[in-house]
C-alpha cells in the first residue's frame, strides 16, 4: 500500500499521517552507512573539503582582503591613527543608546529621585545613573520609569555588610552616555522652563519627594487628650535646590515651611553640609499630598 506523505508549510506531518520511515530502523542507504562510520571523527565525510595533511593554506599569516575564487592577494588599505579613530567615534554614536529625553512624567520623576538620593557620575567610557534605596517599591518604580524611556536598567538586591545597616538594599544601574551628558548640563533655570505643566510639577516632587523626603507623627495634648500629628518633609543640602521644590509646592498650594540650616551628622564628616528642609505639619496639606502626588513609598497610609 502507497503512503501518500501530506506536510504542512512548514514541513511538518499532517495529524493523522503515518510517516514512511515509521518502526524503520535504518533509514539509511548501505552506502551512506557506509561513509558515515568511515569518515574521521570532527571532519566533512567529503574528502574534498579537507586539507591533507601537512597542507599549509597560502593565506595563512597575512593581512589584507581576499575575494572567493582568486588566486591573487591584495593588501588591506592602511588608515591614519586620526581616520581610525573619527570611524570608530562615528560608530560608537550609532550604537549608543539614545534614551528619549523629551520631558515627559516618567523623566520628571527621574530627575527628581536623582537631584534627592539618586547620582549620575562618569565611569569609563560611558556615565552610571544609580539609585541605591531600601524601599522595593520605589525601586521598581525608578527601574520602570528608566525603561519607559529607552534605557536599559537592571536591579540588584544586597544585604549590608558593615554591620551598620540591617535592611536589604535594591540598587537600580543603568549606562548611557547620553543621558549623562545631558543630566550633568541640567541647571535649576532650566527645569523652571521644563517643568511648566502641572502634571510634571507632580511627577518631579513625587521624585524628590521619595528620595529625599519624610513622614512621621508626633503626639500633641490637646484638653486633657492626646492627638496624633502628622509631619511631611523634604530636605537636602543644596539651599537653592530646596527653594526650587518649596516654589512647586506653593504653586500646588501647599503651605511649606523653609528651616534649616540644621548641622549634617548623617556623614560624620566634620566639614559636612549643612541640611536645608521644607516641612509642613497642616493635616490637610499632608493627606492632600498624599492623595495629589501619590508617593509609592515614605506613605504611613500604604
Amino acid at each position: 500500500m502507497k503512503i501518500i506523505e501530506k506536510r504542512d508549510r512548514f514541513g511538518k506531518f499532517v495529524k493523522g499521517i503515518v510517516p514512511w520511515n515509521k518502526g524503520k530502523k535504518e533509514p539509511y542507504s548501505a552506502e551512506t552507512l557506509k561513509r558515515m562510520s568511515g569518515a574521521k571523527k570532527g571532519k566533512c565525510p567529503n574528502t574534498g573539503y579537507e586539507f591533507k595533511k601537512g597542507h599549509i593554506p597560502w593565506i595563512k599569516g597575512k593581512k589584507g582582503v581576499t575575494k572567493a575564487n582568486i588566486t591573487s592577494f591584495k593588501k588591506g588599505q592602511i588608515f591614519s591613527k586620526a581616520i581610525i579613530e573619527k570611524r570608530l567615534k562615528n560608530l560608537r554614536k550609532k550604537v549608543l543608546i539614545k534614551p528619549n529625553l523629551k520631558i515627559s512624567q516618567d523623566l520628571a520623576y527621574i530627575i527628581g529621585i536623582l537631584l534627592g538620593d539618586g547620582s549620575v557620575f562618569k565611569c569609563s567610557t560611558t556615565y552610571n545613573i544609580v539609585l541605591d534605596i531600601t524601599d522595593k517599591n520605589i525601586a521598581l518604580k525608578f527601574f520602570n520609569s528608566l525603561k519607559s524611556i529607552g534605557l536599559n536598567p537592571r536591579i540588584n538586591e544586597r544585604m549590608p555588610t558593615n554591620g551598620i545597616g540591617k535592611l536589604k538594599k535594591y540598587i537600580v544601574i543603568a549606562h548611557s552616555t547620553n543621558f549623562g551628558l545631558w543630566f550633568k548640563n541640567l541647571s535649576i533655570k532650566k527645569l523652571k522652563k521644563s517643568l511648566n505643566k502641572k502634571y510634571l510639577l507632580k511627577s518631579f516632587i513625587c521624585g524628590f519627594y521619595e528620595a529625599e523626603g519624610t513622614m512621621y507623627t508626633t503626639k500633641q495634648k490637646y484638653k486633657n487628650k492626646v492627638y496624633k500629628k502628622f509631619h511631611i518633609g523634604m530636605s537636602n543640602t543644596d539651599i537653592k535646590l530646596i527653594q526650587f521644590v518649596k516654589g512647586l509646592t506653593d504653586k500646588l498650594d501647599f503651605k511649606f515651611n523653609l528651616n534649616g540650616p540644621y548641622k549634617n551628622h548623617g556623614l560624620g564628616y566634620p566639614n559636612a553640609k549643612s541640611i536645608y528642609r521644607i516641612e509642613t505639619a497642616i493635616k490637610d496639606d499632608v493627606y492632600r499630598f498624599i492623595e495629589l502626588i501619590k508617593p509609592v513609598g515614605k506613605n504611613i497610609w500604604r
